[in-house]
């Protein structure tokens, strides 16, 4: 009886500190003027001030509704996040060494200004933020036609597409359309998120039967990703081993982002085409089916990515207790 009332005071222990661990980190609702709602799966809460957001999350808000997200760190307040109407961010898994804060962006606007690393991913823009003993302020917006805008106020970002990597300072814009043209330009009243919002709506909805028939077939390239380039991850160099990990981890919050951004604008798109709604059943089918395929698939990648990142801390701490035992 005892060892088994010591054995569940392990458990007990166990769960307890992961638990304090992931708690970390707050999202609390600290503000809101409108309507939004919680959302996770098949669950749906209505947000009300001092409701809070966990890893896994979405956040969404209806028309004319502005959501303020105050950022607690251990409870200290380290920044907050602004939430636009008619918008949908989620809350990603904080990293393994717990060294950054990620967010992503379905759809829609929001400002993040945290006094911390952070990412911020959409389904075509990975923005990476480093702490300068500053809060670091950053305006995303992701278009209804699958287009991507940063836009950093006061500080540098570290840009990140499948084919991109560079850094954009204050006063520059990246943009990232979705036919995969992306270019950096200065700032200016072209480049405010809610023109970049309504410019992109308007592409979506000039023909939205061609503007679903792209996104579906954005949601087929999701799954066709090469899971296997996990397994291909070398660990005979350390500094490049954790730069590969660092950017499929990247890609992997892209793929979560487009799975959910896309689907959730051929959803909008579908709902607003009363004229033509029959037509529109075999889209909405492949579209479900598509999205599903994909969340298999992104659950198969993180369950790798896991075991790679765990495999490369070992190798990493034996490495650097190797060193330090050397240098003594």
């Amino acid at each position: 009886m005892k060892i088994t009332t010591v054995f569940l005071l392990n458990i007990f222990i166990l769960f307890s500190s992961n638990m304090l661990f992931s708690q970390d980190i707050t999202f609390r609702i600290t503000g809101i003027s409108g309507v939004a709602f919680i959302e996770k799966s098949d669950k749906s809460l209505r947000v009300f001030r001092g409701s809070e957001i966990h890893e896994g999350y979405k956040l969404s808000t209806e028309s004319n509704t502005t959501v303020e997200i105050t950022v607690l760190k251990n409870g200290n307040n380290i920044g907050n996040i602004s939430l636009n109407e008619r918008s949908i961010m989620m809350v990603n898994s904080i990293s393994a060494e717990g060294s950054y804060i990620s967010l992503s962006l379905l759809y829609g606007y929001f400002t993040v200004n945290i006094e911390d690393e952070y990412q911020v991913h959409t389904a075509n823009v990975s923005s990476m933020v480093t702490y300068n003993n500053t809060p670091a302020k950053v305006e995303v917006a992701f278009s209804e036609d699958g287009s991507t805008i940063v836009i950093p106020i006061n500080t540098k970002v570290n840009i990140y597409t499948d084919n991109d990597e560079r850094t954009i300072n204050p006063r520059e814009v990246y943009i990232a359309n979705f036919d995969g043209n992306n270019k950096v330009v200065k700032q200016g009243s072209d480049t405010d998120p809610l023109v970049f919002l309504n410019k992109g709506e308007e592409n979506a909805r000039l023909d939205s039967t061609s503007t679903i028939e792209s996104l579906i077939s954005a949601m087929e390239d999701i799954s066709q990703n090469d899971i296997t380039a996990v397994s291909r991850v070398s660990f005979t160099d350390v500094d490049n081993s954790e730069k590969d990990i660092h950017a499929l981890e990247m890609k992997k919050n892209r793929m979560i982002a487009g799975n959910e951004g896309y689907y959730s604008s051929i959803v909008r798109l579908i709902n607003l085409d009363s004229v033509s709604k029959n037509e529109m059943i075999p889209y909405a089918r492949k579209s479900l089916g598509l999205y599903s395929a994909n969340q298999r698939a992104i659950s198969k990648m993180n369950s790798a990515l896991t075991r790679t990142r765990d495999k490369f801390n070992r190798i990493k701490r034996d490495f650097d207790s190797k060193m330090h035992g050397a240098s003594k």
